[in-house]
């Protein structure tokens, strides 16, 4: 039976490990699309340029704002991230699901307008946790360190918008979770039109279809 394309819409604090879970399920299904944001932020080191983002200035950023490129964008930590409409649609067009890495505040802005997608949310194991994972990154200082996990406090009890949570422990583990919860919205009814041959073929038989 032939279904269309679903969105699934993945938040995490930084420093959780979702972009490390993303490329873990990525192993784990081949088909799955990954949507690359664009953002006006500094390539950390081993970042690609349309591998991980899309590293754009923020002129060229607030050019797309204004031709309505983007399917969400905001502004967080200083920087500019957003989501093109026009990759996602061709994937849906396909039948193609598509994963989305999307912050809390742009998560928010598609629940608010109603927006049709599969929202999930990774939580830390715990906030000293997440500051040790933060530490070893190695990318930021003490204070930018602790400004993030005030944030991750005000991220965190927005979860609850969320329709599934997971808890990173184990990033094999999380990544098998997050596969589980795929199949399982692939195989909801609603994602069957009661219009398709194949189901018209199975009540009707082939004259029908």
């Amino acid at each position: 039976m032939e279904s269309k394309g679903i969105i699934f819409i993945l938040s995490a604090p930084s420093g959780t490990g979702k972009t490390t879970v993303c490329q873990l399920l990525k192993q784990k299904r081949p088909n799955l699309k990954l949507s690359i944001s664009h953002t006006t932020r500094e390539p950390r080191e081993g970042e690609a340029d349309g591998t991980h983002y899309h590293f754009i200035s923020q002129k060229n950023f607030e050019k797309k704002i204004q031709n309505g490129e983007f399917l969400e964008w905001a502004k967080v930590f200083n920087n500019y991230y957003g989501t093109a409409l026009e990759s996602i649609s061709r994937h849906l067009n396909k039948g193609e699901d598509v994963l989305i890495e999307l912050d809390v505040q742009g998560a928010q802005s598609l629940k608010k307008i109603n927006y049709k997608a599969v929202f999930i949310f990774i939580m830390p194991p715990s906030l000293k946790e997440l500051e040790v994972r933060l530490n070893r990154r190695g990318t930021e200082n003490a204070n930018k360190i602790q400004y993030r996990l005030e944030v991750s406090k005000k991220e965190i009890q927005q979860s609850t918008l969320y329709d599934y949570i997971l808890t990173n422990i184990d990033v094999e583990e999380t990544a098998d979770n997050l596969q589980s919860i795929i199949t399982g919205e692939q195989f909801r009814k609603e994602r069957y039109q009661p219009s398709s041959p194949d189901i018209k073929a199975l009540i009707f038989g082939e004259e029908g279809s």
